[in-house]
């Protein structure tokens, strides 16, 4: 029996014994489909959270060419864009949503709990995407 042969075996008896839970093979698969090498990052630069009760959650994003406010209410993002054109992107772990940009304002609703950003294209064609947040 050569090294392949023993490791095909072992691969075999991992997946008979101890096989990677489906979730795991899901979240790995939509972490990479919605990696971005080639975007340029917004990095939060202010956040407002209600302390008490259930009111909105206000982000502001900026790059070098975008800024991105964003309001999050139960399972609404809205936001406004300066600097980008054409559709604003709302993007979870497991979920993509393109909705138009009108007049620097987008909305999206039904958008799951949890981690989002928001990807957008400068007025220069650069891709931008904002930091994960939880929403």
């Amino acid at each position: 029996m050569n090294d392949d042969d023993f490791l095909d075996v072992l691969r075999a008896a991992a997946d008979k014994f101890d096989p990677v839970p489906a979730g795991v093979l899901r979240d790995a698969s939509a972490a990479l489909a919605l990696r971005s090498l080639d975007a340029e990052l917004a990095a939060l630069v202010e956040s407002e959270v209600l302390v008490r009760g259930d009111g909105p959650l206000s982000l502001a994003f900026e790059s070098d060419r975008v800024t991105v406010s964003l309001e999050i209410i139960d399972d609404v993002v809205r936001g406004f864009v300066t600097g980008a054109e054409g559709e604003a992107v709302v993007e979870t772990p497991r979920s993509r949503r393109a909705v138009p940009i009108t007049d620097g304002w987008f909305m999206v609703t039904e958008v799951p709990p949890g981690l989002v950003r928001i990807r957008v294209t400068a007025l220069d064609g650069t891709p931008v995407v904002t930091q994960w947040a939880r929403g």
